[in-house]
């Protein structure tokens, strides 16, 4: 009787330790069923922000490749704008040289006119001074020759006359029919 009471002492503890393995797997297995779903939803939450960022990312890239082709455009434009400005500043320089250089000659020229204009008033003057000399010279010399001789030597240096008087054969020679006849011209009076 031994036999059967340690039978079946061994198979209700055998039966109990098997109780107690199943009882602490099906522990085990509920603890790992709950941390493989909070895993399973940890990693569709990972996922899920993981295709936001990459979302994100793709975004991103585009918009960087459309600010890099606007930065390459940009640059040209302001390469561009850059050459124009400085061609734009050669002309400003040049123009302003070529401003300096024709003020300086309206200068010059203004100066220049200006002794011409005095240099002409003084020539004018004394142009106009020695006109009214020699006007009165031949004035004086002119009334003088009414009254001497033109036939004599000293007379006609005096007049100067350098023909000889004329002959009086010479003034009879028949005029032309056409013109009128002239009155006769004054005559001279004589002093010797």
């Amino acid at each position: 009787m031994k036999f059967p009471a340690l039978l079946l002492g061994f198979v209700l503890v055998c039966s109990l330790g098997i109780a107690g393995y199943i009882h602490t797997r099906r522990k085990q297995e509920t603890q790992l069923s709950k941390q493989a779903s909070f895993l399973d939803i940890k990693f569709r939450v990972t996922r899920d922000v993981l295709a936001e960022y990459q979302d994100q990312l793709t975004q991103s890239s585009t918009l960087m490749e459309k600010t890099k082709k606007e930065m390459d455009t940009l640059a040209k434009d302001l390469s561009v704008a850059k050459t124009f400005v400085e061609k734009k500043r050669g002309d400003v320089a040049t123009c302003k040289g070529d401003r300096k250089r024709l003020t300086d000659e309206i200068a010059a020229a203004t100066s220049e006119k200006k002794h011409i204009q005095s240099e002409f008033v003084k020539e004018k003057t004394q142009w106009a001074s020695e006109f009214e000399s020699l006007k009165r010279q031949f004035e004086r010399e002119s009334t003088l020759c009414k009254y001497i001789d033109k036939n004599s030597e000293e007379g006609r240096k005096l007049c100067n006359i350098s023909e000889e008087p004329q002959k009086p054969k010479e003034k009879n020679v028949e005029k032309p029919k056409a013109e009128a006849p002239k009155a006769e011209e004054p005559k001279e009076p004589k002093v010797e």
